[in-house]
């Protein structure tokens, strides 16, 4: 029994010192002011030391300069951007490390902390491996911008047919990719913690499924056809229709064979039209047909706002095969309410001022312009008196009186295509200048000159550049021919106008008059009366 005793004592003295034993070592523990062994940071050990020799040898192993280097992260596509270690939280600063990494082990009570001393001292613990403190915010706010550009660069259609390469061009896994968005915020970390400065990664959530590619087939394959006007006369243009077709079991081989996002170009064969709608196009107005250009320089103010009123209404005006343009139609009443102001004009055999006055010479210059291009005058009326801007024979002059016989001028697009007017002034060289644009047809001459010159001071021509090479030009001449007459006490001339065609060499072709028929058969002549002011 007394011999139990002693062994029981024995013990109990034992236990006290081995508890007083871990309670000092405790303490001690609790009271280091270096941190505890086996801790590494960013693979740099620096267990053992103070916080300030920590931060000292973490500066010398390049610490800080893991801060500086971003980490550029490659995704699908090639993709890229770029990670700012230090915005991320996965790295912090030298000071703040050495601070975490004394902290380390040194929570709970005196006997935890003493415990965590011990597991230390038997294995190394790497703060790189926690991540506790990244900025996962930050870090998935890259990712989805990345996503996005992905989008994008995937297009907004399944498929573009590119008839040019005559290839079918598809983005694999278009409408369908989504990057493992989670996995790739942990991969960035983990490469942050090693100090990693580049990264791939092309992990996504599901598997793109295969095109329907008989469906893709049954939409583009299509026989050629050219490009036509509509047959109602308006011209509108129907556009070509490209015949393509392509191998749908080749088409799987290349997409299975493909990334996911990659690029898959599909072998078409192309037919093309022999016609375009753009070829059509072009061949509208692409011609100028005829052109006139007369001049108005001692003109009032009144008249050259008439002039440029008138030339504007007329502008652009399109005439379809077969129509006939009225002047007065289009151009509208003469009126201060549609803008026009009082200006001379023949009135009665006398020059007056008269609301409107110069819209004569806008529909003088037109009708030379239609004589140039060869168009059908329906119904025209030469001045009483000769005019200063226009030469025997080559005007038109028009009216809408409040009583009395309306005068016009009137014509009809007498060729296969549309034409267009154009007319438009020059201020500087007190000028009007009226083109009629349409397109050459077969049996045209193509003009490469208008002249209506006449007089050694009017010099009314106009060289224009060949509109197609291969086509022999011709210069288009209008000249009158004039016969006095006095009627009692009245004298003037009476004209026929010759519209003649010259060869590039200067050999007349054709010469014909543009004076009306008349019922008899004979052509009507232009009377002009002297006007003595």
């Amino acid at each position: 029994m007394k011999t139990f005793r002693v062994i029981l004592s024995a013990i109990l003295v034992i236990l006290i010192l081995l508890l007083a034993a871990v309670l000092y070592a405790a303490i001690r523990v609790t009271n280091m002011d270096t941190i505890y062994p086996n801790i590494h940071v960013g693979g740099i050990d620096v267990g053992g030391l103070t916080v300030p020799q920590a931060v000292q040898r973490l500066t010398e192993e390049g610490w800080e300069e893991k801060l500086t280097r971003p980490l550029t992260v490659t995704t699908l596509a090639g993709l890229q951007f770029d990670v700012d270690p230090a915005t991320s939280g996965v790295l912090s600063s030298a000071e703040e490390m050495a601070e975490h990494a004394y902290s380390t082990g040194r929570g709970g009570h005196i006997f935890d902390r003493l415990a965590d001393y011990l597991r230390c001292r038997s294995d190394s613990y790497g703060l790189e491996d926690t991540g506790a403190y990244a900025d996962r915010d930050y870090l998935m706010s890259l990712i989805a911008e990345n996503q996005a550009e992905l989008e994008d660069y995937l297009g907004d259609s399944e498929y573009v047919p590119s008839y040019e390469e005559e290839q079918l061009i598809l983005k694999k896994g278009w409408g369908q990719i989504q990057l493992n968005q989670e996995g790739l915020c942990n991969a960035i970390i983990e490469a942050l913690k090693k100090g990693e400065t580049e990264l791939s990664y092309t992990e996504i959530t599901g598997e793109p499924q295969c095109p329907d590619f008989g469906a893709i087939l049954t939409l583009l394959h299509k026989e050629p056809r050219d490009a036509r006007f509509t047959d109602d006369g308006r011209f509108e243009v129907i556009d070509e229709i490209v015949g393509c077709t392509f191998d749908t079991a080749q088409a799987e081989a290349l997409w299975n064979a493909a990334a996911p996002a990659e690029e898959v170009r599909i072998p078409m064969d192309v037919v093309w039209p022999t016609v375009t709608g753009e070829e059509l196009r072009a061949r509208l107005y692409h011609d100028l047909l005829g052109a006139c250009t007369t001049y108005y320089f001692n003109s009032t103010e009144n008249r050259r706002s008439n002039i440029r009123l008138a030339s504007a209404k007329i502008n652009e005006y399109i005439l379809y095969p077969g129509e006939v343009f009225s002047y007065n139609t289009v151009v509208g009443a003469r009126t201060e309410e549609a803008g026009f102001l009082p200006a001379p004009a023949y009135v009665d055999g006398d020059v007056q001022d008269e609301i409107g006055g110069g819209a004569c010479q806008v529909s003088s210059t037109l009708y030379a312009a239609t004589l140039f291009a060869f168009l059908e005058t329906v119904d025209r009326t030469c001045h009483m008196f000769p005019v200063h801007y226009m030469q025997l024979g080559t005007d038109a002059t028009v009216t809408i009186p409040d009583g009395g016989r309306e005068i016009d001028f009137k014509f009809r697009n007498s060729k296969s295509h549309p034409i267009k007017i154009v007319a438009y002034c020059n201020e500087e060289e007190s000028s009007l200048t009226v083109e009629i644009w349409g397109s050459l047809e077969d049996g045209d001459f193509m003009p490469i000159e208008f002249d209506n010159t006449w007089g050694w001071e009017f010099t009314y021509d106009r060289v224009i550049d060949k509109a197609y090479p291969d086509r022999p030009g011709y210069k288009i001449k209008l000249e009158h021919e004039k016969y006095f007459f006095q009627e009692e006490e009245r004298t003037g001339y009476r004209t026929l106008t010759w519209r003649r065609v010259f060869d590039e060499g200067g050999q007349l072709v054709l010469e014909e008059y543009t004076n009306m028929l008349l019922p008899n058969g004979q052509h009507g002549m232009d009377t002009y009366y002297d006007h003595n002011e």
